[in-house]
């Protein structure tokens, strides 16, 4: 069940995306969406880094295990400089996210290209995942690195604080989603 304070950081975030010059409900869901997906790669990957230390045993990793690569991760870039983590979102991880594969992101080169990601064995009938699917018409539309910031700061400390060891996303969505019947209403 959300409560009054979780809804009440949804609010701030979802007035932070709104002051920054996105003010279509749906696009607002959309791009919160997209980074609570790329929070949750990162979360993902420190659990499994976590149990292979655990066990000793190597497991796929969901970034690539280069300087570049690593820098895609939420909790590497989440404390930078606004500006860098603009740059590292909109021309590294949006694009790595759109072209997943096998459960992996591609890499970035120096140039700015993605290196296609490898098929591993057992895996070659998984292309790209749903989620990837679903980037391919995406786009990242957040106006500025102040308002990525502010974003990224709000959805880090509602995870951190108030959602952390708890099964709320789908309470989450449901909340955004009811924003989304209200928003006519309210203009």
């Amino acid at each position: 069940m959300i409560t009054g304070e979780i809804k009440n950081k949804v609010d701030k975030i979802w007035l932070d995306i709104w002051a920054g010059g996105i003010t279509n409900p749906i696009t607002v869901v959309e791009q919160l969406t997209y980074l609570m997906f790329i929070r949750s790669l990162d979360e993902k990957e420190l659990e499994m880094e976590e149990l292979e230390n655990l066990t000793g045993e190597t497991m796929s990793k969901i970034f690539p295990q280069t300087e570049s690569g690593q820098s895609m991760r939420w909790s590497r870039f989440k404390e930078s400089d606004p500006r860098i983590i603009f740059e590292i979102l909109s021309q590294r991880v949006f694009p790595a996210v759109k072209g997943m594969k096998h459960g992996r992101l591609p890499d970035v080169g120096e140039n700015g290209e993605l290196i296609e990601v490898e098929a591993a064995a057992g895996d070659e009938n998984q292309e790209k995942t749903a989620f990837a699917r679903y980037m391919d018409d995406a786009m990242f539309l957040i106006p500025t690195p102040q308002v990525l910031q502010k974003v990224i700061t709000g959805l880090d400390d509602l995870y951190e604080n108030d959602l952390s060891d708890l099964d709320m996303q789908g309470d989450l969505y449901e909340y955004m989603l009811g924003k989304l019947s209200t928003a006519g209403q309210n203009g």
